[in-house]
């Protein structure tokens, strides 16, 4: 199926630049998050840095986006490699002659990201270049299993790596983005420079968007879940390593055994979507994700209680909160495509990511000052008492049955005027 993609030379050096970046990241995420903790037993600062983490991609992804359409795409994604692996290497020596402080974890983790967030979009744009429009479906699709792949393989070793040695974790990120920078360094294309025309419509897609937003109900309800969803999920990533360390009575390699399940759950998901899509209204799709949430936050404050068992009961608790998680992701993956006119669906995607992922540190900062007042525990019901609410109402809501439509809605009145892409 991808054998004449793979033939492409440019491609598989893009390929294997991605799922060692991908690599790097998950071990990194897993040792930086446990480090911080050990670091400050410190419930709020884990909670600020997963904000630190999340902010720029919400503040200045959508910033750089009309730069690097700009610019030639393979120097900018090297030089991000190389900075990123010059700043993995200055923490690494602040953590190997004792030297770091609290405040370097959240410095570390914004800038970091801040870097991601302008390689990103200069990724976007490579793919189409290498490959051709004929070729994209199948290269984006081999590339993003690929990248779970070694999400999957990073997590799971980055336990074992950090609890053999903290510093050997990061120095196998450093590696990573050193390898994934002389591989992007070694693609031979021919960039084609961006066409002046286009370098004019980046503010006018933007207010079309935001106009389009308020035109389309069934986006608006999916973008609606989609902040809702990941707001809820917040409650437990800004709190999964004192969770962890303090009430379920793990180490790092317990941190990086439920990343492996839950990463587990999303691959089964995204497989085998389209199967379950035919057995599983869109409708009850949507709502499940809640439901899920829901339950999961009432069993992680009865797992601790198993004994040796626990490890068994939250392997699968994560494993099928990653499922049905993933269910929910493609079913929003899909459905924008469906209920969202060709003509709007770039600044749909674009306006649907940035709110989805704008709550994320919005949440974590909130969490960060409600957790030193209240346990761990009052917390994680907060999180299932949210998610029944949010269910209840939703489950009421007429319009969630438009859902199970799968032909796109007609253009609104006035909705001509937005232009197009």
């Amino acid at each position: 199926m991808y054998r004449e993609i793979l033939k492409n030379a440019d491609y598989r050096k893009l390929f294997f630049a991605n799922v060692i970046n991908d690599f790097g990241d998950s071990v990194d995420a897993i040792a930086f998050t446990w480090l911080t903790y050990q670091f400050s037993q410190s419930a709020s600062l884990s909670a600020l840095t997963l904000a630190a983490n999340r902010l720029p991609t919400v503040i200045f992804q959508p910033l750089f986006s009309p730069i690097t359409d700009r610019l030639p795409k393979k120097p900018v994604m090297a030089v991000c490699d190389f900075i990123r692996a010059a700043l993995v290497g200055i923490f690494l020596l602040l953590f190997l002659t004792d030297s770091l402080q609290a405040w370097m974890f959240l410095a570390f983790s914004f800038v970091m990201n801040t870097v991601e967030s302008f390689r990103i979009p200069a990724g976007v744009g490579m793919l189409p270049q290498l490959v051709g429009k004929g070729g994209y479906k199948k290269a984006s699709s081999l590339m993003h299993s690929a990248c779970m792949v070694a999400d999957l393989a990073g997590t799971g070793l980055a336990g074992i790596i950090a609890a053999f040695s903290m510093g050997s974790a990061f120095a196998v990120d450093l590696l990573t983005f050193v390898l994934s920078g002389l591989l992007i360094l070694a693609i031979r294309f021919p960039e084609a420079a961006a066409p002046k025309e286009e370098r004019k419509g980046y503010f006018a897609e933007l207010k079309g968007g935001f106009q389009y937003l308020g035109k389309n109900h069934i986006f608006l309800l999916l973008v609606m879940g989609a902040v809702l969803s990941n707001s809820i999920n917040s409650i437990f990533a800004s709190l999964q390593a004192p969770y962890i360390s303090d009430i379920f009575r793990g180490g790092s390699e317990t941190l990086s055994l439920l990343g492996v399940c839950e990463t587990a759950g999303l691959l089964l998901a995204f497989y085998f979507y389209p199967k379950i899509s035919e057995r599983l209204p869109s409708r009850n799709q949507f709502l499940l994700s809640f439901g899920t949430s829901c339950a999961s936050y009432l069993l992680l404050l009865l797992i601790p209680l198993l004994g040796w068992f626990r490890y068994l009961a939250a392997g699968l608790l994560m494993f099928g909160w990653g499922l049905l998680g993933g269910v929910a992701a493609s079913l929003f993956s899909v459905k924008l495509v469906q209920v969202v006119e060709p003509d709007y669906l770039g600044r749909a995607a674009s306006l649907f990511n940035a709110t989805g992922s704008c709550v994320t540190p919005l949440v974590s900062a909130a969490i960060a000052g409600l957790v030193a007042f209240l346990p761990i525990q009052a917390m994680l019901l907060i999180g299932a008492a949210a998610a029944a609410v949010v269910l209840a109402i939703l489950a009421r809501l007429k319009l969630c049955y438009a859902l199970n439509q799968e032909e796109k809605p007609a253009i609104m009145e006035g909705e001509q005027s937005l232009g197009a892409d």
